[in-house]
């Protein structure tokens, strides 16, 4: 039966590489990839390379501080990105030993892709004995049921207590790609983005982080965005329009360092804004076992410095 009508075939001979390179999409580094995959940096890319001549598109480019997404990248990215991520969570579920104990974190799709995903890995290795899963939603629920043990939550900064601390406060700034600042130099005040593109999440309601709105609006009186604007409603698909130069996003310091690290995004003004909220982790049983004590020690520690990388 040829290829074409034998999907599962052909993606069977890809799935390894395709799994190594959305880990190296997250990472944005191959040498961190490679060491939460356990392999030297040097066969990671020998990996990639073949998956790149295999399908015949360059995916990655490779630039002295680490790599980024060619388009062909971020198109592979955005189609497999959820569905890999919710089948391996699945896999997972599946090997777990009957009445193996279990971890559930919950959290937004925004922190999960681009902060947990890179060291969930790490995470699993340190509690080899425990079966963790992830659940993922735009806007989790504050009380999301007798199921979720952990909960990660943009919400109200409070002081840290036995059960719940801060990983990170929620502190943004306007980001573009290098080439779209290059096109529109001089960018230094709020009031020059009137007429830019600027690329949003949607979200309904009243969503606890900030908006374009609400974010200029905490910039000064009267100062708005009345350009084009582009819509997503996943944060990951808003990072990568920003990132092939079609406008101004906001970025949450804490998920798209790595980013700017690499230079795939640059920043679009001086401005940087802090609000009272942060991302939260949270234990949510009254009595907590040692096991999910420790997993949430665990977290606590790798992201604790608010803003760095995360240690695995």
């Amino acid at each position: 039966m040829p290829d074409i009508d034998n999907p599962y075939g052909t993606f069977a001979r890809y799935s390894a590489d395709l799994s190594l390179f959305l880990l190296v999409a997250d990472c944005g580094q191959l040498s961190r990839a490679a060491e939460l995959a356990g392999l030297s940096q040097p066969r990671l890319s020998q990996r990639m390379k073949s998956l790149e001549e295999a399908l015949s598109r360059v995916l990655l480019r490779r630039e002295r501080r680490g790599v980024t997404l060619t388009a062909a990248g971020q198109e592979l990215r955005a189609a497999l990105s959820p569905h890999l991520a919710e089948a391996a969570a699945g896999f997972a579920r599946f090997q777990r030993p009957a009445g193996r104990r279990t971890v559930v974190i919950e959290t937004d799709l925004a922190f999960a892709g681009l902060r947990f995903l890179p060291v969930f890995p790490s995470l699993c290795a340190a509690f080899p004995g425990l079966g963790i899963s992830l659940l993922t939603r735009q806007m989790p629920e504050a009380d999301p049921g007798p199921d979720v043990d952990l909960m990660i939550r943009m919400e109200p900064r409070r002081d840290e207590s036995p059960g719940e601390c801060c990983l990170f406060p929620e502190r943004v700034l306007a980001v573009c790609s290098p080439g779209f600042l290059a096109a529109h130099p001089g960018l230094a005040s709020p009031g020059q983005l009137k007429d830019l593109p600027l690329i949003e999440l949607t979200a309904t309601g009243s969503p606890p982080w900030f908006t374009w709105s609400s974010w200029l609006a905490g910039l000064g009186p009267g100062t708005r965005g009345s350009g084009d604007r582009l819509s997503f409603n996943s944060y990951d698909h808003v990072i990568q329009a920003a990132e092939k130069g079609l406008g101004v996003a906001l970025g949450w310091r804490g998920l798209i360092d790595s980013r700017l690290e690499t230079g795939a995004l640059v920043p679009a003004l001086p401005a940087e804004l802090e609000s009272p909220r942060g991302y939260m982790l949270r234990m949510l049983a009254r009595q907590p076992g040692d096991e999910l004590r420790a997993v949430y020690d665990w977290i606590r520690r790798a992201f604790g410095g608010a803003g760095l990388s995360p240690r695995g």
